[in-house]
């Protein structure tokens, strides 16, 4: 975790460095400060993201649809087979829309299909 004042020299570093460049590159700078300003008011470890992040499932999703999770306690049923990379910045479930036991997910380094030989 950053600490506050290396923060800010990092984001004056940012700003002064914005006065240099053409626009893409200062629109691009201005939403790297953003983030590091936002990341200094929210960054409270990661085992409390982790915490916050399943009250948040546990309070906007599985309470508001107890019907849905009942149903999916009995069993899985899967209308797909999704193979997908394991790349943290793509997640197939958000991308295709799909519901929770709605799809089998299988993901690994470059969407590998393993070789099946009859």
């Amino acid at each position: 975790m950053a600490s506050h004042s290396s923060l800010e020299v990092a984001i004056e570093g940012l700003k002064k460095f914005l006065s240099d460049k053409d626009d893409v590159a200062a629109a691009q700078i201005e939403k790297l400060i953003v983030g590091l300003q936002e990341t200094d008011v929210n960054e409270s470890g990661p085992v409390q993201r982790i915490k916050e992040g399943f009250h948040y499932f546990k309070t906007h999703k599985f309470d508001k649809h107890p019907e849905l999770y009942n149903k999916l306690k009995e069993g899985q049923w899967p209308k797909f087979l999704v193979f997908a990379c394991s790349d943290s910045r793509v997640c197939p479930s958000h991308i295709l829309n799909f519901q929770p036991g709605e799809a089998f997910m299988v993901r690994n380094i470059a969407n590998m299909v393993p070789q099946f030989d009859q």
